[in-house]
């Protein structure tokens, strides 16, 4: 048996392209296409934001860094001695995809009469270097596992171009130390990389971390710290209460394990980028609010003019003994057929858009402002059938209030308008 009160409004909808409310209801529908348009577009670009930034972050400098906040000076870390006791701990730990070890100095890097200042970090062959190689631009990494320290290092596009060098140039590092006197020594550029985030391209480079240390005056057993990559991001704060305890109740391990570490997540690290994406979601919220108050004002005027245009069919069907309910539950289902031909267009124009930009790019940032050079959209299925089954829901509990009219309309009224 088929559904009556739909059969009705599938039909009346079809009957009334060329009636009196017809306007009203091509204006509703495109006030439905481009708001759900801006709302796709709105929220594609904000969690491109999210995801590019967050990638780009753990990438450069992993979820977890380990190491002795005491002993940090001038902003960089004094030496601290590796353990692999330590660095098996640290892989035990739930969720944590991988564990190496560092170190970072800050140094002067000179190229004829260009200079600049960097933290160029290294590492070992226990180093996932997955995300360096797939951001790499030009030339390669250092072989960490090679037996001979090479003297090589990878710097960012935007330090090559301060410094007008290339792969295969020659630069000078220049570092001051603990002691008075600088340490100076030759490092070849074996590679550039780029990850679109050019103040912090501008910040760092990467290098052997025997290289460094031989830089630093560091034994070879001494590092700055620890890098832990995770499985799941969202543990971060269970993986820092393990490494806390871990120090905690290092006599209990029975192991080489030191007591003077301290776990920061990303998001202790980098507090302004990420207040920074909170106002964003600040902004992304507005906009949503603002386009649903504009698509519900529509919709209920759409409405209303919907049952006063039908108001001889109400009448009609009111004497035939259909109930208020049943007659409303024609008009709520005409705003929702109403609703599904704006939402396939603002669907097809919004996905569309993102489309484009995530593929082709025409849209381009100023790194300098926005942190990435081009505009990043991201499509996630989750919140897009969310944000579609969530207007839906939304615009016909709204539309039962204009819908509501139809239990005032008296039949021996009615029937006096022409259909």
């Amino acid at each position: 048996m088929g559904n009556l009160e739909f059969d009705i409004a599938a039909r009346t909808t079809a009957y009334d392209k060329n009636s009196r409310a017809s306007v009203m209801m091509r204006i509703a529908a495109i006030t439905v296409a481009l708001g759900l348009a801006v709302m796709i577009i709105t929220l594609a670009v904000f969690t491109g934001f999210r995801r590019q930034i967050y990638s780009d972050l753990r990438g450069l400098v992993a979820d977890i860094q380990v190491y002795d906040v005491m002993s940090n000076t001038n902003g960089e870390p004094s030496p601290i001695i590796a353990s692999s006791d330590f660095n098996a701990v640290l892989h035990e730990c739930a969720n944590t995809e991988w564990a190496a070890p560092y170190i970072i100095i800050n140094s002067m890097v000179k190229n004829g009469d260009n200079t600049h200042g960097l933290q160029i970090k290294g590492i070992d062959s226990s180093y996932h270097t997955e995300w360096w190689q797939e951001h790499i631009i030009e030339g390669e990494l250092p072989n960490f596992a090679s037996p001979e320290r090479s003297k090589h290092i990878v710097i960012s596009k935007a330090t090559a171009q301060i410094l007008n060098a290339k792969v295969g140039d020659k630069i000078e590092i220049l570092h001051m130390g603990e002691s008075s006197s600088p340490r100076r020594d030759n490092f070849k550029i074996s590679g550039i990389f780029e990850t679109g985030l050019q103040e912090m391209d501008n910040m760092i480079a990467l290098a052997d971390m025997r290289d460094i240390q031989h830089v630093a005056g560091w034994a070879d057993n001494q590092v700055s710290g620890y890098d832990l990559m995770l499985d799941d991001p969202k543990s971060i704060e269970y993986v820092q209460k393990d490494i806390t305890a871990i120090f905690d109740h290092s006599d209990s391990h029975g192991k080489n394990i030191p007591s003077w570490g301290y776990a920061l997540s990303l998001s202790e690290r980098y507090p302004v980028v990420f207040d920074w994406l909170k106002a964003h979601n600040v902004i992304a919220q507005a906009v949503i609010i603002i386009m649903m108050i504009v698509l519900l004002f529509n919709m209920a005027a759409a409405m209303l003019i919907m049952v006063f245009d039908r108001i001889g069919m109400i009448g009609t069907l009111k004497t035939q003994g259909m109930n208020n309910a049943a007659i409303r539950r024609i008009f709520l289902y005409r705003a929702a057929i109403l609703f599904a031909k704006g939402a396939l267009w603002g669907n097809a124009i919004g996905l569309g858009l993102v489309a484009i930009q995530a593929i082709w790019h025409p849209i381009k940032l100023n790194p300098a402002g926005y942190m990435l050079s081009e505009l990043p959209a991201h499509i996630g299925l989750g919140w897009w059938l969310l944000l579609n089954a969530g207007v839906l829901a939304v615009t016909l509990l709204v539309m039962i209030l204009p819908s509501a009219v139809v239990a005032r309309v008296k039949p021996e009224q009615s029937l006096k308008y022409k259909q």
